[in-house]
């Protein structure tokens, strides 16, 4: 049964935004880390062909789009080092030295500034990608894993794993502000839109925790597959699409009824989760199968099957023009 969808004017503006902020350089562009053989494919998400295969760090896994897609980030979790990458020409335009075994990243909104979540040492490292140093280190909770920045960078909210909670923090100060404790072992984590709700995926309890960000409170807890690592959400259709490794499958949750409504079969141990700025389309990395799936996330079929690197992850928000 085909369903009609209605856009109210702000989210129909929302999507022209969105294609508009990815014209500069055409059809926006997936970076998928490639943790087996220190490398990033980079699909052009038009064609969904690979257009360039590009040599990094060692152990690949973490990667951030900045909103314009000039400037990708990827963090290098077998070394001690953040690749930079000039997305306006697909090449490698630094190696910056951070922490060692560094996974989440994000960018600010401006593209100035990434945030890398340092494994080891409880913290977050600040980047100064026109410096290409890093200049602050913020205290974090137990081996902080995924981060996501909230709409204009007035916050960031980091997944600490061992502590099962999320932080929000002051990037500016580096302040705690508030914590909420989720499901066990917190690893992904996404942001409504309008930065009204915060998205969980708990590795070890097999659940989403949905939060409520004005309370920073859970408000729901959704059973999912086994061992979800990430997740993407379609706004306009309050559509959450999360990664289960070891089940092959992403479980798409209906916000609104805070249930499970469907399970799409892809690659074997998919983990890393985007959402295209077409705001239609999932894009999967599936680690053991080197692929990436492309799901329609109207239909909920997968589109297109993408041969990568050895080991995808692509772990964070890899696609720009969000």
């Amino acid at each position: 049964m085909k369903r009609t969808i209605f856009f109210c004017a702000g989210e129909a503006a929302a999507l022209v935004a969105a294609f508009f902020a990815c014209a500069a350089w055409g059809e926006p562009f997936a970076y998928i880390t490639n943790q087996k053989d220190d490398s990033v494919s980079v699909i052009d998400t038009a064609s969904g062909e690979v257009r360039a295969t590009l040599k990094v760090g060692k152990e690949p896994a973490g990667v951030a789009v900045s909103r314009d897609g000039s400037r990708v980030v990827v963090t290098n979790a077998g070394g001690s080092s953040i690749t930079l990458i000039d997305g306006r020409n697909q090449r490698v335009a630094a190696e910056i030295a951070t922490g060692e075994g560094q996974v989440g990243v994000a960018i600010d909104p401006e593209g100035r500034f990434a945030y890398v979540a340092d494994w080891y040492g409880r913290a977050v490292s600040v980047v100064d990608l026109d410096e290409r140093a890093v200049v602050r280190r913020l205290a974090a909770g137990n081996v902080p894993a995924g981060l996501m920045l909230a709409p204009g960078g007035s916050h960031l909210y980091v997944a600490n794993r061992d502590d099962d909670a999320i932080a929000e923090m002051n990037p500016a100060t580096g302040e705690t502000l508030r914590t909420v404790k989720v499901g066990k072992h917190p690893f992904g984590i996404a942001l409504d839109p309008a930065g009204e709700l915060l998205f969980s995926a708990n590795v070890e309890s097999d659940d989403v925790s949905i939060v409520e960000v004005r309370t920073l409170s859970v408000i729901a807890t959704v059973k999912v597959g086994e061992r979800p690592y990430a997740v993407a959400y379609m706004a306009p259709y309050q559509r959450l699409f999360v990664t289960n490794q070891y089940d092959n499958t992403v479980s798409v949750i209906d916000v609104e009824s805070r249930k499970v409504v469907d399970t799409v079969a892809v690659g074997e141990y998919p983990e890393g989760i985007a959402l295209h700025p077409d705001g239609i389309h999932i894009y999967v990395a599936n680690w053991f199968d080197n692929t990436v799936s492309v799901i329609n996330g109207l239909s909920l079929k997968v589109e297109r099957t993408i041969a990568t690197g050895n080991g995808s992850r692509a772990f964070g928000e890899f696609i720009g023009g969000i």
